[in-house]
């Protein structure tokens, strides 16, 4: 594997008499800057975060007590430091031996002691990728005299999916703090420079977190594991919801959006919709980045060919248009297209699923200005009957039941504080416990509406604890449980409600996403109990109670 060198990059240091205001100036000059070197005479001296410093200075007294300030008194003054000659593989053992979370932080890179540049997460998962990469190259070309080649490639693309879950996994959960204090803050009557700062904090987060998926969605499908769900799909709502989800974003960065479906607004497809809304989801937000104040244009035309459905997507800009020389490798991960492209990750997912889906993709330039990414997937023509409409949308305008008391069970004393925040929020009442052994014996001795339950925690996991619980007798064993977790893929998620569990949020959780999902599980307990019944799991598995 290369030496650290190779991911250095060099934004422009800054000495430790900055003043915070200048470095708060620069940021939002600069939204792809992640880290600014801090440096004496040449010589390294610190580091400032982007996540961490904006979060200083979203904080009641920030400005009063950094702006004016130097800069040293908000750096990371002992930042994690290597040698330019270092193996990457070598310095990534390191880092990971202090928790996969140590991998948030920016690192500075020497060269005989002096500054030669600084590294990020991204760049590490980009040299990672290219290590197995080769690596996959490699043990392809020994099929000839290795017969169970396949295996040790499928292994090895494994390890790397399971080592990106684990890692997607401990950034969630700090993550979980730092959007969920936000989400707060965001309620409070702050001014409009903090708002507009604590904006900065919500879509860095949110960015870091959309790198983590989708660079395990890579790993998984390099690994055969990227699995596709087929179900009836309208097509027509499909594309509202893109409209929905982007609207927001659009406005807010001076784009008008223009999104269109052509084709009988009954049509259903049976299609995996979750994929192939992530795919338009990728291309609108990678087509946003290059449209400032101008234009783009997502359509879906559909029409049925005896029992099959044809579909033509289209995500037009209006920006520089891209590299024609390069257009071919624009779907190769860690590829950036005419400008930044989050960690290059995107377009690759895009590929990977439309392919799987036996369906083409590709980009080409407009004529004029601006450019075109399109997808052609043909699928199963589906037919549904028409069914009452569900009452889980209209879940989150109910109140919560009369001052429900609420164990929360985490072993991260910033989740424990978030989660007992949003209860407050909503009108609960809570208490705390740090593992499933300790929310045992508290079930037993007070009575609780609902559990809010942690799923890795030591001693006794969440899973073991809601097994537990379900075993006491009476009323006890039928108490509400909801999971609060990272692990909240569809397999994950389907394994939790079989065992007992309510409903599942996924974390960083969103007010609404939990209130949701309380609101179903106390409806559901709720319900049961009138029938005399206890909730049923497959109930749950059926009403797919995930809010992720």
């Amino acid at each position: 594997m290369p030496t650290i060198e190779t991911l250095a990059e060099r934004p422009e240091p800054v000495a430790p008499t900055i003043y915070g205001s200048e470095v708060l100036a620069r940021f939002e000059r600069e939204p792809d800057t992640l880290v600014i070197p801090v440096l004496e005479d040449g010589v390294p001296v610190g580091l400032v975060e982007r996540s961490a410093f904006l979060e200083k200075m979203a904080s009641r007294l920030g400005h009063a007590l950094y702006d004016a300030r130097p800069i040293s008194n908000a750096m990371d003054p002992e930042p994690a430091v290597v040698e330019a000659d270092v193996r990457i593989e070598t310095f990534c053992d390191v880092m990971l031996k202090g928790g996969p979370s140590a991998l948030l932080r920016g690192f500075l890179i020497t060269k005989n002691g002096r500054y030669h540049g600084v590294g990020t997460a991204a760049s590490l998962l980009q040299a990672v990728n290219n290590r197995q990469r080769e690596q996959n190259r490699e043990l392809a070309a020994q099929a000839a005299v290795l017969s169970d080649t396949k295996t040790l490639a499928l292994s090895a693309a494994r390890a790397k999916s399971q080592f990106l879950g684990i890692m997607s996994h401990e950034l969630r959960t700090p993550m979980n703090g730092v959007l969920a204090v936000a989400e707060l803050l965001r309620r409070q009557p702050l001014t409009e420079t903090a708002q507009a700062h604590l904006q900065t904090i919500v879509d860095s987060s949110e960015t870091l977190l959309r790198i983590l998926q989708d660079a395990l969605d890579l790993a998984k499908a390099e690994a055969g594991e990227l699995e596709l769900q087929s179900a009836p799909t309208p097509l027509r709502a499909l594309m509202d919801d893109i409209q929905a989800m982007w609207e927001p974003r659009a406005s807010q960065d001076g784009v008008t959006l223009l999104v269109g479906y052509e084709g009988d607004t009954e049509l259903v497809a049976n299609i995996d919709g979750v994929r192939l809304k992530q795919v338009f989801a990728n291309l609108v937000g990678n087509a946003l980045k290059f449209a400032r104040n101008g234009v783009v244009e997502a359509r879906l035309k559909a029409w049925v060919e005896g029992n099959q459905v044809r579909m033509e997507a289209r995500v037009r800009d209006d920006g520089p248009g891209v590299d024609m020389d390069r257009v071919d490798t624009l779907f190769e991960p860690f590829v950036h297209g005419s400008g930044p492209d989050g960690a290059g990750l995107g377009l690759s997912i895009c590929r990977q699923v439309i392919e799987r889906m036996n369906g083409r993709i590709w980009a080409e330039n407009n004529q004029g200005r601006g450019a075109t990414f399109a997808f052609d997937l043909t699928a199963e023509r589906a037919f549904v009957e028409t069914e009452e409409e569900s009452n889980v949308a209209a879940l989150s305008d109910l109140q919560l039941q009369s001052a429900p008391h609420i164990l929360i069970v985490d072993d991260n004393a910033t989740n424990r504080v978030v989660a007992q925040a949003l209860c407050e929020m909503f009108g609960c009442s809570s208490e705390l416990a740090e593992d499933g052994l300790e929310a045992l014996e508290m079930v037993q001795k007070r009575a609780f509406d609902m559990v809010l339950m942690d799923i890795k925690m030591p001693r006794m996991d969440g899973v073991q604890a809601t097994q537990a619980i379900r075993a006491l007798p009476g009323k006890l064993g039928r108490l509400p449980i909801v999971a609060l977790t990272a692990n909240a893929d569809p397999d994950d998620a389907k394994h939790y409600l079989s065992i007992g569990m309510a409903a599942v949020v996924e974390k960083p959780i969103k007010p609404e996403r939990l209130r949701m999902a309380m609101n179903a599980a106390l409806t559901s307990t709720a319900s049961s109990e009138e029938d005399g019944e206890a909730a049923d799991p497959e109930d749950a598995l059926r009403s797919g109670r995930r809010f992720a």
